[in-house]
This record gives structure tokens, sequence and C-alpha cells, in this order.
């Protein structure tokens, strides 16, 4: 079972680390005021950690929620990045159906598709070879400036 000091130094959560830190300032007798104010925290908040670790101990103060099981095994995420790499340019539609047709799954949030893809070494946003707001006319102008600027400044 963890410790306070050990929540403190290792946890990587600043809410544990919060948590922790406000239990330890109440049992050294600091004010509930004085920890509000250094750590901006309410004192609801300071009671409630307080009690809990009262009552259960130091590992009450750790984060419960430990997310969901992949739909994927890590073994299927392999194979998933290799066929990814494979292509040259690939679609969240293309990736999409390959997943569902493949491993039948189906994912709610795009953002899942795009971590994949990112696994894969590939990126979703879609680029353009050609600035479409660019004024050819504005651009030509510009660096015209910028050389007259550039050769003044060789002068010196």
């Amino acid at each position: 079972m963890k410790s306070l000091d050990e929540i403190i130094n290792e946890s990587k959560d600043p809410r544990e680390v919060k948590r922790a830190l406000s239990v330890k300032m109440a049992l050294s007798g600091m004010p509930s005021a004085q920890i509000s104010a250094i750590l901006n925290l309410s004192p609801q908040y300071l009671s409630k950690w307080r009690i809990r670790f009262e009552a259960q101990g130091a590992a009450s103060l750790l984060l419960a929620y430990k997310g969901s099981e992949s739909y994927l095994s890590t073994e299927q995420l392999s194979e998933i990045s290799a066929w990814i790499a494979s292509h040259e340019s690939l679609s969240i539609e293309a990736l999409r159906d390959y997943l569902e047709i493949q491993y039948g799954v189906v994912y709610q949030s795009k953002q899942s598709y795009y971590d994949l893809l990112q696994l894969g070494g590939l990126s979703y946003h879609k680029s353009e070879k050609k600035n479409p707001k660019g004024d050819a006319a504005q651009v030509l102008e510009r660096r015209e400036t910028i050389k007259k600027n550039w050769r003044s400044t060789q002068k010196k």
C-alpha cells in the first residue's frame, strides 16, 4: 500500500498529488484556510479527502478510473500499424472499412482512427500543395521588399 509521501513523490496525476498534499498538510496541523489558499482548493475538498484518508487509507486518494479494455490486442494493433505503414496515403473511411471487415471493430469517435493513423506513421490532416488564400502578386511584391532589405543590410 502507498503512503502519502509515495503518492506525492511518484504520482504523475496532479489530482492525486493535490489530494495527498492537502491531507498531509492537514495532518501536520496547518489550518484549513491556509491549505486552501496555498493549494487553491475549497474547504469542502480538503474535508472530503481527509475523511476518506482517515477511513480508508492512502490508497483511497488514488484515482479509481482505469479506463475500458481495448477493442484490439497489441498483436492486432501491430498488424494494423504495419498495414497503415504500407500505404502512402489512407483515408479515415478506408481505415474504418478495413477495421470493420478484418476485426469487426467500429469506433464511435474519429479520434480513435486518428490515433491509429498516427501509430502507423500517417497524419489525418489534409495538405494542400498551394495556399488557397495566397495572392501571387502579393507574394512577389513581398519577396522583392525582402531582397531589397537583405541587400541593404549586407552593405553595412
